[in-house]
């Protein structure tokens, strides 16, 4: 016994023994706040090897303790920050049901806008003042903490930490040719819970885009591109025009057990699912990732081929033209609109879909005379008029991709002042969110209204018209395979419709295929990965062969292509209606501006600075407290709740046109 303490004691005596117990300690509170409870700490028993594992990973980060002589202050700097994710990853799990990533950095610009839906004030306060109190520590330890007066060699410590890290990546390969751990997580929540949080997320962060296959070459990627060139499509002489609708965390509670409502939510909807074309479709996520449903939908490519919770219009997307469907149409002279009643910057929309093969993008900002939800989202309704007005603005033939949001979450615990559910829930398998799913459920009854709405209006008009309607994912509640009739949290619903004859097949889909199907009941095969799909879907190689094409095509040679990338990136026309100002001019203490098509996001500058603006009618804007003289550039900016500017049209003042 007195053996066995001697040498605890001299083990002791090496810093890296503190830093490798402060990781394993640190690892268990991780995973507590990873599966949201205790049960953390059985990852010790039931899988010791993943918890050494992953606290191995925590020690690599937490040996630059040994290059510093203020050891305390760093052990509590690396600790803070592994417990600041660990606790974002439980408050995001919380709201939306997908654990946080490397990727959710870049979007927190788009998160900041969500916030108040998914926080009270109290709670935002409660937060801000926990990381200041957390930076106060620091700065206070920085400077009263105790400093190590022993050398440091510097060279000798960085080769120690070198081996450590390369040990680190010898573990992680040789438990990844085991199966102990996976690099692809076909389910990231499952993953988080399974593979532990340390390792997961580091995946988040290293492991970006699409991995190159040793099987890719010139010659194979030729070879491809041969075989589905062969492909036989009986062309059809049609051109209608072809409407995606993708409806925010829209699916049939008609699936869910033991539920009843006091009237079906989606009367409208089933019906359309019994009478047209329509399936399951199996989407990329679950209670949040709309932009990756739309990726896989509009570009035909793969989600699972990228990395763990990675955005594709935040990564590859800011800078690469991809093909889609928009450019595929684009060949049989369609005019591609995209449609959001939401805003133009979330997820970089506005500028992604430039990328994507859109010749406008019409968002909130240029919309008028909306009704928004008690949570604050506009209400689709208003959709059924803005396709009506794209459509009306071509002769030929349009597609228009439309994300919807009405049913966004967050839900409310309790119904918001003045809201009386019409549709009542019993039997719903988590009571305490049963007034949230009440709500949630009478959102996409209203939904269920605009299809019908929306279906009435394109069947007045005198043009053939294909519309693809699907939801993006399940709504964030805690389902589970279990209590879900599909028994598939993964799988939404889709149905075509269309006021002319169609075939009535029903088919179960990914999301990656929709857009190719719906090409091929049109008698379509327009673009190579709509041609893959169509001919390669029930073969071996499909999945296989579909990474080395969109490899290629995203961040390989373009050999698909002939070696050049055919695409060029749009010039994005924002709004359907030109914005203009044709005067301005003082009125008492005012500034007056008139011109054309403003709205409640119209931003008046005078010399590039911003006014509290005023919308008196869409002809007139009113600015108090400020004066324009002759010579001065008045200019009228159109931006949502994030000041960034979408469009801008000048007036310089004494002049009576637009500059």
């Amino acid at each position: 016994m007195n053996r066995i303490k001697a040498v605890l004691q001299k083990c002791w005596q090496y810093e890296i023994v503190h830093a490798a117990v402060y990781s394993a300690l640190l690892n268990m509170l991780v995973e507590c706040f990873n599966r949201r409870s205790l049960i953390g700490l059985v990852m010790i028993f039931t899988n010791p090897v993943l918890f050494l594992y992953n606290t191995l990973i925590i020690l690599v980060t937490m040996s630059v303790v040994l290059l510093f002589h203020r050891k305390v202050f760093v052990y509590c700097t690396v600790s803070v920050v592994w417990i600041l994710l660990a606790v974002t990853n439980f408050v995001v799990l919380c709201s939306r049901k997908t654990p946080f990533t490397a990727m959710d950095i870049y979007l927190i610009e788009d998160a900041i806008k969500v916030i108040p839906v998914y926080l009270n004030v109290f709670q935002m306060i409660l937060i801000v003042l926990a990381v200041a109190a957390g930076i106060a520590g620091l700065v206070w330890l920085w400077i009263k903490g105790p400093k190590q007066q022993e050398k440091i060699h510097y060279i000798r410590t960085t080769v120690k930490i070198g081996l450590l890290l390369l040990c680190c990546m010898g573990v992680t390969h040789f438990l990844l040719l085991t199966g102990t751990i996976s690099s692809y997580f076909g389910n990231l929540a499952n993953a988080y819970k399974q593979y532990g949080f340390a390792y997961c997320f580091t995946c988040s962060v290293v492991d970006r885009g699409i991995s190159k296959s040793d099987e890719y070459t010139p010659e194979y990627v030729n070879s491809l591109k041969e075989d589905i060139e062969e492909i036989e499509v009986e062309n059809s002489e049609k051109s209608p025009n072809i409407i995606f609708l993708q409806l925010e965390s829209f699916f049939d509670p008609n699936l869910v057990k033991g539920i009843s409502f006091s009237e079906n939510p989606l009367p409208y909807f089933e019906q359309l699912v019994a009478e047209y074309p329509s399936g399951y479709l199996s989407v990329p996520c679950f209670g949040a990732g709309t932009a990756n449903t739309e990726f896989e939908v509009q570009t035909g490519m793969n989600m699972d081929d990228f990395g763990p919770g990675e955005y594709p219009y935040k990564t590859v997307l800011q800078s690469k033209v991809c093909e889609s469907m928009a450019y595929d149409l684009k060949e049989k002279g369609y005019a591609t609109h995209a449609l959001h009643d939401n805003d133009g910057t979330f997820y970089d929309r506005y500028k992604v879909f430039s990328h994507l093969g859109y010749e406008d993008f019409t968002s909130i900002e240029y919309m008028d005379n909306i009704e928004m939800t008690p949570m604050g989202w506009a209400k689709d309704k208003i959709l059924t008029g803005e396709i009506g007005k794209i459509l009306d603005s071509t002769d030929g033939s349009d597609y228009i991709y439309t994300i919807s949001v009405q049913g966004h979450g967050d839900y409310p615990a309790e119904y918001p002042e003045g809201f009386v559910p019409e549709i009542t829930v019993t039997g719903f398998f988590d009571t305490a969110k049963e007034k949230a799913f009440t709500y949630y459920v009478n959102q996409i009854h209203e939904m269920d209204n605009f299809l019908r709405e929306l279906t009435a209006m394109l069947e007045s008009r005198d043009e053939e018209t294909v519309l693809v309607m699907y939801g993006d994912h399940l709504p964030g509640f805690s389902f589970t395979d279990e209590v879900l009739e599909n028994g598939d949290i993964y799988q939404t619903q889709y149905v075509v419709w269309s006021n002319f004859s169609l075939s009535s097949e029903k088919e179960n889909l990914e999301s990656y295929q929709l857009a190719a199907h719906v090409q091929q009941m049109l008698g379509m095969s327009e673009g190579y990965l709509t041609k893959f799909h169509q001919k390669r879907k029930d073969t071996p190689d499909y999945l296989k062969d579909l990474k080395i094409l969109e490899y290629d095509i995203l961040y390989g040679n373009c050999d698909l292509y002939g070696g050049e990338n055919p695409f060029q990136a749009t010039n994005l026309i924002m709004g359907q209606n030109d914005i203009t100002i044709t005067n301005a001019y003082n009125y008492k203490d005012y500034v007056c501006v008139e011109g054309s098509n403003f709205n409640d996001y119209s931003v008046v500058y005078i010399n590039d600075k911003a006014y509290p603006t005023e919308i008196i009618n869409s002809h007139l804007l009113r600015v108090e407290k400020a004066q324009v003289t002759a010579g001065n550039i008045v200019s009228v900016v159109q931006q949502g709740d994030d000041k960034i500017e979408l469009s801008r049209v000048y007036l310089q003042v004494g002049e009576s046109e637009n500059k």
